[in-house]
């Protein structure tokens, strides 16, 4: 009974680690990592930031943009745009809340576009 338990357990762990790993590197936005800044672009009322950064993959990745929104009385950032094969993007506040990168309308506080979901 004890070998069936940690053979349960060995693989559970194993499960586990794989899918934690399968979440980082294929649907967190968050952990991409950012390069150097391309352009900083302030909301009408110059509550956010949007940072565009170039994406970091190192030699085996091909270049990217991320777009990271910054809340400048809070201090806070979120990536809200990663895009696979770009260089650069244009970037336009249509409100407060809402921006459209590369023509893609983007609600910051709920719409997040990562192109490994499309």
């Amino acid at each position: 009974m004890i070998c069936v338990s940690a053979v349960l357990s060995v693989a559970l762990i194993i499960t586990l680690t794989f899918g934690w790993i399968f979440y980082h590197f294929m649907w967190d936005t968050q952990s991409v990592a950012k390069g150097e800044c391309l352009q900083r672009v302030d909301s009408p009322k110059k509550k956010y930031r949007a940072n565009v950064y170039e994406g970091t993959g190192g030699a085996t990745v091909d270049f990217s943009v991320i777009v990271e929104i910054e809340h400048l009385d809070e201090g806070t950032t979120k990536n809200i745009y990663f895009e696979y094969h770009k260089k650069n993007v244009k970037v336009k506040w249509i409100s407060e809340t809402k921006i459209s990168i590369d023509g893609k309308k983007l609600n910051i506080l709920k719409d997040v576009y990562d192109w490994r979901h499309q």
